[in-house]
């Protein structure tokens, strides 16, 4: 992880990860349950991006969308990791 920093915290980690199958739960809904239409398919490749971006900013510890905006839920993780990438 050379040249980002971390900036999601232990909390938002979790709650990324515990996140990531509802959304695909939604995903699976959808496509089983709705008439397929534009709209739909739509809505599924959304949540599908969302799970992407829950899935690999929870496992690396930053999200671009956090630096792009000068967001950090990762206050302690420097200071005590060094920066690091353990789930701080």
């Amino acid at each position: 992880m050379s040249g980002r920093k971390t900036n999601v915290g232990r909390r938002d980690r979790i709650a990324r990860t515990l996140l990531t199958p509802v959304a695909l739960g939604a995903i699976v809904w959808l496509y089983t349950s709705v008439p397929q239409s534009s709209t739909t398919l739509a809505a599924m490749g959304g949540l599908g991006l969302l799970v992407f971006i829950f899935v690999t900013s929870a496992l690396t510890g930053t999200c671009g969308i956090y630096a792009a905006l000068g967001i950090n839920t990762c206050r302690q993780c420097e200071a005590d990791y060094g920066g690091g990438n353990i789930w701080g």
